[in-house]
């Protein structure tokens, strides 16, 4: 397990560096993490089920039909009753050769015994639900109506593995990019008072007013047992898409 203390792991941004500039502008939010954690190497995340690295070190989540893929930091962060998280990534999503385009990808926080190897179902599963309770949270994005959690298609939600949505909304612009686009998303996570926030662009620019909004039925410390590994998962179906994650970020705050 990481130390405790503050960790900030900062290395370079996985693509354009006027893009890194512009995201170190963006401001903080008052009692929070930052609002840009530090960046991880795609290269050192645990590739799962048809997750692998592009040649231009983007990872690849979803590029067929029938797959299921997650990209994980392989070290647990430690968290504990008065810890923080804040997370961010980029991705892009686009439809492939004229084919109906699915499902979706998830942003997951998790204690499972499968630890950095934690992979869910395919299709509607996002390579996050597996049908049963255990130690895991996510932030889903559904292009496709999704047939585990009942949700339409374009849809934004905080879920649990077993297939529940907590809170979900419909985000715009579409949770789909399109070809050159990208989606940036900030999740930010107070233990004390069990509140998770989302934000969400199709720009750099963190908006001041999160899309999702909710206190857990659980603080993530006591659900989690103390540690959580940090991940993004994607599935498709008969239906497909190309996912890519192009970066991820990390800051846990320990008191």
């Amino acid at each position: 397990m990481r130390q405790s203390g503050v960790r900030k792991i900062i290395f370079r941004f996985a693509f354009l560096p006027a893009l890194f500039a512009s995201l170190c502008a963006a401001a903080n939010p008052a009692g929070s993490p930052g609002a840009n954690p530090g960046a991880v190497p795609l290269s050192s995340l645990k590739f799962n089920g048809w997750a692998y690295l592009l040649s231009n070190g983007y990872v690849r989540l979803s590029h067929d039909s029938n797959q299921a893929s997650s990209a994980f930091d392989p070290t647990p962060f430690p968290l504990g009753p008065e810890d923080s998280f804040a997370a961010y990534f980029v991705y892009n999503s686009q439809e492939e050769l004229g084919q109906c385009v699915a499902d979706g990808l998830a942003f997951v926080a998790q204690n499972t015994p499968a630890g950095a190897s934690y992979l869910g179902e395919d299709g509607s599963g996002l390579g996050f639900f597996t049908g049963v309770a255990s130690p895991a949270i996510a932030v889903t994005f559904d292009y496709y109506a999704n047939g585990i959690t009942g949700t339409p298609p374009n849809t934004a939600s905080i879920a649990e593995p077993s297939g529940i949505d907590l809170i979900s909304t419909t985000p715009a612009p579409p949770a789909l990019s399109g070809s050159g686009a990208y989606r940036y998303v900030w999740v930010t996570y107070q233990n004390a008072n069990k509140t998770m926030k989302v934000y969400y662009s199709a720009t750099p620019a963190r908006p001041a007013t999160p899309l999702l909004q909710t206190i857990l039925p659980t603080d993530l410390s006591s659900l989690f047992g103390g540690q959580v590994y940090f991940g993004v998962t994607a599935g498709t179906g008969s239906c497909y898409s190309l996912q890519s994650l192009e970066s991820f970020g990390l800051d846990v705050v320990n008191q």
